[in-house]
């Protein structure tokens, strides 16, 4: 959230509000509103309804603020985990909605032969994982002790993660953290640390099945650097190397205890096959069976890896699956049409 608005562009806002009385004003993850809430408050005072879809951990945005209690105000969340927390915070409507796929760059049939390596397109999490965890140290070592010691303990888990920072750290011996800017400085660092040693681990495990990584230099830290690539543009190179990699893998960030993250709808859409994490939604939103290869630990994830890698033609089947199903129940023009009949229903 932004923290400041000049006085010339707050009289532009209200007059385009006034003049153009929209039906609703859509942000993404809050993005454009002010951090003291004066933004929300105009809109409540002028009763147009706010929407705010999530698509990150909300608490580490709202911060427990309360500046979004009012029944205009509207949160959509990609991870159903975070909705008892969104309706602590006084939303008058809350409601999952997951991510999809953007058509204009992923929509492509698949290919009958593949031109590169079983990959993985991810940061390592390693530079920015540092970064917090020095920053943190550095603010309350105390606190960052106690994170260190809820990973040595195996306490940052995607159970916990979803119930905050005091399932984390509460070891049932000294008071918790109560200052937002602690917290969130803890949760941050649970996250990405936590996606860190999850990337890292399954990665060195499928380096035996020929798994490649593309993303930063600090993957070298992990795997031989003939097994590492540079990053892949999301917009020009992206769709192209799904399609043309035999295999993609997939691992969920620990933020998202059910959700799905936008690579299960985009891989099969760009025409690409995709081996994934078994998140719960991903038994809500496609069949497992049919249409998307799934793995519930590093070592069932090798081993599917090598069987899919010598079943091209399974492999393609299952493409065609996932991506019909994307196109008919999963893309973002979906998204946006449930999203309105859920504010017709709840403004009605």
């Amino acid at each position: 959230m932004v923290g400041h608005y000049s006085r010339e562009g707050l009289v532009s806002l209200i007059q385009r509000l006034v003049d153009f009385r929209p039906d609703f004003v859509l942000t993404a993850n809050l993005s454009g509103l002010d951090t003291r809430g004066i933004l929300a408050a105009l809109f409540r005072d002028l009763r147009i309804p706010v929407v705010a879809w999530f698509v990150d951990d909300p608490r580490t945005i709202l911060m427990n603020s309360d500046m979004m209690s009012f029944p205009e105000a509207v949160a959509f969340t990609w991870d159903a985990s975070y909705l008892p927390y969104l309706r602590e915070r006084g939303f008058g409507l809350t409601a999952w909605l997951p991510l999809a796929a953007d058509l204009t760059l992923f929509n492509h049939e698949p290919a009958d032969s593949w031109t590169l390596p079983p990959s993985f397109v991810a940061n390592s999490m390693t530079g920015q994982a540092e970064e917090m965890l020095n920053r943190l140290r550095a603010k309350d070592p105390p606190t960052a002790a106690r994170l260190d010691r809820a990973f040595q303990q195996g306490r940052v888990t995607r159970e916990r993660f979803a119930l905050g920072v005091d399932a984390i750290l509460d070891d049932g011996m000294t008071p918790l953290p109560q200052d937002p800017e602690l917290r969130r400085a803890v949760e941050m660092a649970a996250f990405v640390e936590g996606t860190r040693r999850l990337r890292a681990d399954l990665a060195q495990n499928l380096q035996p099945a020929g798994l490649h990584v593309r993303g930063d230099a600090n993957w070298a830290r992990y795997l031989p650097p003939e097994r590492c690539g540079p990053y892949v543009n999301y917009e020009a190179d992206l769709p192209a190397f799904y399609r043309d990699c035999p295999v993609n893998l997939n691992a969920t960030s620990i933020q998202m205890p059910r959700a799905l993250n936008q690579r299960v709808f985009e891989c099969p859409a760009a025409g690409g096959f995709l081996l994934t994490d078994a998140q719960p939604d991903l038994f809500e939103l496609f069949d497992p069976e049919t249409e998307m290869a799934c793995w519930h630990t590093p070592e069932e994830c090798a081993d599917l890896l090598n069987y899919y890698l010598s079943r091209p033609a399974e492999r393609i089947s299952m493409i065609h699956r996932a991506r019909e199903r994307v196109l008919r129940q999963h893309t973002y023009q979906h998204r946006l049409l449930e999203m309105i009949a859920r504010l017709r229903r709840y403004f009605a």
